[in-house]
C-alpha cells in the first residue's frame, strides 16, 4: 500500500500565511463594522455608513474633460470633500485639512488620496484650490444630470455633504463621513488605525506625489 504523503508542515505554513496576510484586512473590516467591539478610546470617530456605498456608478468628469477614472484611486483611501460654485474659505479650510490629515501619516501617504468633487467649474479668476492645496489633489467636476444619485450615495444622518469631509476605501465604497466642525485629529486617527489595519490591501502601491 502506497504510504499518503505527509502534508502537515505545508498545511502549516499556508495556515500560517492566512493568519499573517489575512489579518490585518480582517481587522480592519472588524473596525468598520463593529467599533462597539474595540475599547471606548479606540471607536471610530466618523460616522459609519452601513452598509458601504459603491461610488463608482457616479460620473464625473475630470480636468482633462475625460470623464473621472475611479480606478484611479484603487487600492488608496481617499479623504473626499464637495463643493459648489467658488471655493470660498470653508471650502479652502476643508481642502487645507485634508492636506495636513495626508501629511500627517508621514510614509503611509502613499497610500491616501484628496479628491474635491465640485458641482460646477469654478470661476477663471479664483480656482477650486490654491496651487498648494493642489499638489497632488484630484478633482472631479458634477454635472446636474448626477446630482441626485451624489445626494442618494453621499446623504448621510447629521452630515451635511456640501460641508462634510468623507472617506471612501481602497475598493472605492463611501464608508465614512465627517460632519462640519469634525476635528481633523479626529479625521487623522480613524485614519492611521485603517492604514494599519489594512496594511496588507494596498501593499506596493505608490503614487510618488508628496
Amino acid at each position: 500500500m502506497t504510504k499518503a504523503p505527509n502534508t502537515g508542515p505545508s498545511r502549516f505554513s499556508l495556515i500560517m500565511l492566512i493568519v499573517v496576510f489575512g489579518l490585518p484586512p480582517v481587522a480592519g473590516w472588524i473596525y468598520i463594522t463593529h467599533p462597539e467591539w474595540l475599547p471606548t478610546s479606540q471607536k471610530n470617530r466618523g460616522t459609519l455608513i452601513t452598509p458601504p456605498r459603491s461610488v463608482n456608478e457616479l460620473a464625473l468628469q475630470a480636468d482633462n474633460s475625460q470623464r473621472f477614472d475611479w480606478n484611479s484611486l484603487s487600492g488608496h483611501w481617499t479623504l473626499v470633500t464637495y463643493n459648489q460654485g467658488t471655493c470660498d474659505k470653508p471650502c479652502e479650510q476643508r481642502l487645507n485639512d485634508i492636506q495636513q490629515i495626508r501629511r500627517a501619516v508621514g510614509g503611509e501617504r502613499i497610500r491616501v488620496e484628496r479628491l474635491l468633487i465640485q458641482s460646477e467649474l469654478a470661476s477663471p479668476e479664483k480656482p477650486p484650490a490654491s496651487e498648494q492645496q493642489a499638489n497632488g489633489l484630484k478633482r472631479a467636476y458634477m454635472d446636474s444630470e448626477q446630482q441626485p444619485l451624489f445626494n442618494k450615495l453621499f446623504t448621510v444622518d447629521g452630515i451635511n455633504p456640501a460641508t462634510a469631509t468623507y472617506l471612501i476605501d481602497p475598493n472605492g465604497m463611501l464608508m465614512m463621513g465627517y460632519p462640519d466642525g469634525s476635528h481633523s485629529k479626529d479625521i487623522l486617527k480613524d485614519l492611521e488605525l485603517l492604514l494599519k489595519a489594512s496594511s496588507n490591501w494596498t501593499k506596493g502601491v505608490n503614487n510618488g506625489h508628496g
